[in-house]
């Protein structure tokens, strides 16, 4: 069975690697005329995480090292970018085709082909649409699906980690509908993100992003300001976030979709990529499982995808929603909640949301 990857974001690399590992011949393509440098490493464990007000407070600690002894895995942090770098090493950037815009896909009924800009074609048996949020190929399968903007906005960046966060630890704080998330990474470095209620659309202040952060998080607790002073601002990325409704099928014919083409979802659970790799994972065991060929492999990855990704997208969205609010009396109440919660409450929540994963 030969396979056709476009996109080649965490989800789409991780399809190819499974996939390939699973016997199938495998073609990647992707937009992009290139791709970061490959061989990051994974980094240190995480062993607490602790959430604060905007004051400084503590509101909770959290022993997520405890899952290993309670899940049989560790927890690595690991930045997306790097995640990818790993990904495009394991796959081998040599296997993969560049700057290739994807523009339609015309099927039969023993075969799949994709269009690009440039005159190229890609023909297989399946083809997968790991295209992201604005994902052509979706259009294949479910029409025009428009993605709802979220009502949040994140910067995001990476700054050397010269004793602004302790190894093994991550930070999360929370006020007026605003968020901080700090993890120390690979490398000496600290990730961070910024995330609060924006409209959409909004242009880039005068000044610049670092100003705008400034005036929303420059009198939180440290090390928040020193964080705001060390960017590189050319670095740093500010995401309008969007997720998708529920689809009516993932699936037609021999054409597929996988992670944000399929369920992007805001990241107030951090499960993006987690659910583009579950995607990946299932669709390589349900295409090398099935005896009934492509159709029935496609039904089967769908059904034991579609329903955990969709809910995921509606918890992430409904939290988005309570942490960013408007109204200080919807947010203050998700901060007593939090403050109120057991450290046993929180884990079995955690818990209680990997096992519930389809690999059972």
């Amino acid at each position: 069975m030969k396979i056709i990857i476009v996109g080649a974001g965490i989800g789409g690399l991780t399809a190819h690697l499974v996939c390939r590992r699973a016997g199938f011949e495998v073609e990647q393509y992707e937009r992009e005329p290139r791709l970061g440098p490959a061989g990051a490493g994974i980094g240190h464990r995480l062993e607490h995480v602790v959430t604060k007000t905007k004051d400084g407070v503590i509101l909770t600690e959290t022993p997520v090292g405890d899952f290993e002894r309670r899940l049989g895995a560790p927890v690595y942090p690991v930045s997306r970018t790097d995640l990818q770098s790993m990904l495009v090493d394991a796959v081998g950037a040599d296997n993969l085709h560049l700057a290739a815009n994807c523009v339609r896909v015309e099927q039969n009924a023993s075969s799949a082909t994709v269009y690009f800009a440039d005159g190229r074609t890609a023909t297989g048996d399946v083809v997968v649409g790991a295209d992201g949020v604005h994902s052509v190929i979706r259009g294949t399968i479910v029409g025009d699906v428009a993605p709802r903007y979220a009502g949040i906005a994140n910067w995001v960046g990476i700054v050397p980690n010269d004793g602004l966060q302790p190894e093994h630890t991550g930070h999360e704080y929370l006020g007026e509908g605003k968020r901080c998330g700090l993890l120390s990474i690979a490398g000496e470095r600290v990730y961070f993100g910024f995330n609060c209620a924006m409209k959409h659309g909004s242009p880039e202040p005068e000044g610049g992003r670092r100003r705008q952060l400034r005036e929303l998080f420059g009198d939180w607790p440290p090390p928040i300001p020193a964080i705001l002073e060390r960017f590189a601002e050319t670095e740093l990325k500010y995401l309008e976030i969007h997720d998708l409704p529920p689809l009516a099928r993932w699936s037609h014919g021999r054409v597929t979709l996988l992670g944000d083409a399929a369920h992007a979802t805001a990241p107030t659970m951090g499960q993006g990529g987690c659910q583009a790799m579950e995607d990946a994972i299932l669709l390589a065991r349900s295409l090398g499982s099935t005896t009934l060929g492509v159709a029935d492999g496609l039904a089967r990855y769908e059904a034991k995808r579609k329903e955990r990704a969709e809910m995921i997208v509606a918890a992430s969205r409904r939290k988005a929603e309570v942490m960013h609010a408007a109204d200080p009396r919807v947010y203050t109440e998700l901060y007593a909640a939090v403050r109120s919660s057991s450290i046993t409450e929180t884990m079995q929540a955690q818990q209680e949301l990997l096992e519930a994963g389809p690999f059972g």
